[in-house]
């Protein structure tokens, strides 16, 4: 209690020692960051440099096949936590759910594009994992090669995902 009581009656004093104390060690600042910010960006519009590498840099197909391949990846491993914890706590067990469905009478209209929206991300990120292996094989890394085989890939993805969609309806 004494203790608390000494701390706080000299509190007043150890601020004004304190704040004295840095006042004399520091240095005053040569400019302010808003002032270091305005002649970075006067220096860039004098260099007629661009405001971001978006306007310099347009989307290549090598970029957008990772981008395509990591978004599948990390999609498929969400839904697959959603849906295997949506099991675990939903009643009832697959099949009456499967039944549920079959029930409902959808068209295909509306079937076969949900099927096809399914199966894309699994045949695409296995597809293009195995580009990904041929590329740790040290195979695939010249530019044409990779649009070449980036091409190939998208289009026998959408291809196989509509042939996986389309099996029930034969």
């Amino acid at each position: 209690m004494a203790l608390s009581t000494l701390r706080l009656a000299a509190r007043p004093y150890l601020l004004a020692q304190q704040t004295f104390i840095i006042a004399r060690c520091s240095a005053p600042m040569a400019s302010s960051a808003l002032t270091e910010m305005k002649n970075f960006w006067k220096k860039n519009q004098q260099l007629n440099r661009p405001n971001s590498p978006w306007w310099i840099y347009r989307p290549h197909l090598p970029m957008l096949t990772s981008l395509c391949h990591r978004a599948t990846g990390i999609t498929m491993g969400v839904v697959l936590y959603a849906v295997s914890i949506g099991v675990f706590v939903a009643p009832g067990d697959v099949t009456s759910y499967v039944e549920f469905v079959k029930n409902l009478h959808l068209s295909p209209m509306l079937l076969f594009p949900a099927k096809m929206i399914c199966a894309f991300p699994l045949i695409y990120h296995y597809i293009n994992g195995i580009r990904h292996l041929t590329w740790d094989a040290g195979y695939g890394y010249e530019l044409k090669t990779q649009y070449k085989t980036g091409t190939v890939i998208a289009t026998s993805a959408v291809l196989l995902s509509a042939l996986v969609a389309s099996y029930a309806y034969w």
